[in-house]
């Protein structure tokens, strides 16, 4: 039986039944099972998270990303190779930016941060094989 399953089982709300689930002896402060200072804080729960002026920021180097983009692909020119490249490139920055900021990953643990990396760089792969494959008159352009 899980220590949180003690506080269900009773049902009168009192203190007792709240220190018996933390496994606190009564009358013992509940402030001694958290960290009063911020020495003890892990690296994840040192890190500010980004206010309304960095996401407003953000969202306009975005749009001017978007704009390039779309001025690039108005180019007219005989090597479309460049203009893939280009859009790619910005297409990844953008991704990072989205990634980073409003999906808060610099704020994540290495970990998570880490499976999220080693997942992009698998899919990058995929689709960088399966567009050599599938893209090769564009390609040989």
């Amino acid at each position: 039986m899980s220590d949180l399953s003690k506080v269900d089982e009773k049902t009168d709300g009192s203190e007792d039944v709240v220190e018996e689930a933390l496994g606190l002896a009564p009358g013992e402060d509940r402030a001694s099972i958290v960290p009063a200072d911020p020495t003890h804080l892990t690296p994840h729960e040192t890190h500010d998270h980004p206010g309304p002026r960095q996401y407003v920021m953000i969202g306009l180097v975005l749009v001017i990303l978007t704009a390039i983009e779309v001025a690039v692909s108005y180019i007219e020119t005989d090597n479309s190779n460049a203009i893939i490249v280009t859009l790619a490139c910005l297409a990844a920055l953008k991704f990072y930016l989205v990634c980073a900021w409003f999906m808060h990953m610099k704020q994540d643990a290495p970990f998570f941060r880490r499976l999220f990396i080693i997942g992009i760089l698998l899919a990058g792969a995929v689709y960088g094989i399966v567009m050599f494959m599938f893209a090769s008159t564009v390609l040989l352009s």
